[in-house]
């Protein structure tokens, strides 16, 4: 007779049963610890944080009928062979042309700049050439390389742009303060008239690179989101830059959101931008759908987004300039910014969530959590 598994006494089993039973409560309770209790990093409890996850989701318009349901699936081969196998290859190679051509020019920019430029000393006006005329061709020459760089990656992205209203451009005090989606953001204002100075928090590989090499010219500000101690002295330097009148010809754009949202909402505007008591020109940037989910999701990079964007067929987006606002008598810095959330939100039809944006990183640990303990059941 082939061997018999030994019987297990019917006690045994059930004592089995309802321990195995245990360990899944444990489990469950392990990954929903603190649901009624605020993390020491958040002022949001478990169950909130889940509630604002609608901020974060990336999707896209899907046909909703029948019939272009049918049309998709006919047309979805030559769509691919298409985007993938001539626009991508195209737009890559304008990128790459794009690219190319600022990082050459940037040394001639930096020529313009340096006090070391032998025009011939012994004659006075060449020190004035030198130390007046040459620092402005420098300003110049880095604005247009920017803002033609720009212009060349939207072409290479694939992105169609539609500017509502006019572009302020101010000789005081002020910033510019937009709700952010994605790093194309700061590019589509950026390739429209004149380019801005960003604050922006401190990336490595691609973006980085950009940030040490193309907006710093601009006098751009980077910070690292865990270092409180910089981002105190971010806050006085910010105020100095406001108040030069060197800077107002590209002057500050600020996404006072803090992190990227799925263009469907608008979170909490951290009050910094508000603390400096500036004139403030909101910008409303709505992105269509119907072609490609616009959200950044940053986990996956600089270089993942911009190859999504050059293989769709095209990306378009309004961008809505409202006019400047002033701080109001007796205005708090967080009501201002109230104000102006308001204003942008309404532009461009977003739906307003009080979320602050400082703890998407608890919420994408959390859903962390619950995704591993789904598979794990």
């Amino acid at each position: 007779m082939p061997p018999q598994e030994p019987a297990m006494p019917s006690s045994t089993l059930l004592a089995s049963q309802n321990s195995s039973s245990e360990s899944l409560d444990l489990m469950r309770n392990d990954y929903i610890q603190g649901t009624a209790k605020k993390s020491s990093h958040t002022e949001y409890t478990r169950e909130q944080l889940l509630s604002f996850a609608k901020c974060f989701t990336s999707d896209a318009v899907k046909a909703s009928s029948r019939f272009f349901k049918a049309i998709n699936f006919i047309t979805a081969v030559p769509s691919i062979l298409i985007r993938y196998g001539i626009l991508f290859p195209l737009r890559f190679f304008t990128l790459s042309a794009s690219t190319i051509a600022f990082f050459m020019a940037l040394p001639i920019g930096v020529t313009l700049k340096s006090s070391d430029i032998v025009v011939g000393y012994a004659l006075k006006i060449a020190s004035v050439l030198r130390l007046l005329i040459l620092p402005c061709l420098f300003c110049v020459f880095q604005s247009l390389c920017v803002k033609y760089y720009c212009k060349g990656i939207l072409f290479s992205l694939g992105v169609k742009v539609n500017y509502i209203g006019e572009k302020p451009q101010l000789n005081e005090p002020h910033v510019f303060v937009a709700n952010h989606t994605s790093y194309l953001d700061y590019i589509l204002l950026g390739a429209h008239k004149f380019p801005h100075a960003v604050v922006m928090a401190r990336h490595t590989g691609a973006l980085g690179f950009l940030q040490n090499n193309g907006l710093n010219y601009l006098h751009s500000m980077c910070f690292d989101r865990a270092n409180i101690t910089e981002r105190k002295d971010l806050s006085e330097s910010l105020k100095k830059h406001v108040k030069s009148p060197d800077t107002w010809k590209n002057p500050m754009i600020i996404f006072p959101e803090g992190t990227c949202v799925n263009n469907k909402y608008a979170i909490r505007f951290q009050k910094g931008a508000f603390e400096l008591g500036v004139k403030v020109c909101p910008v409303g940037i709505k992105y269509g759908r119907s072609f490609g989910d616009p959200y950044w999701d940053t986990r996956k990079g600089f270089m993942h987004y911009a190859y999504y964007r050059m293989t769709r067929w095209i990306t378009t987006v309004d961008v809505v300039y409202c006019e400047p606002e002033v701080p109001r008598r007796g205005e708090t810095a967080v009501e201002y910014g109230e104000r102006i959330k308001d204003r942008i939100a309404t532009s461009i039809g977003l739906e307003k969530v009080d979320f602050n944006g400082m703890a998407k990183r608890d919420l994408l640990r959390v859903l962390n959590e619950e995704t591993a303990y789904k598979k794990n059941i």
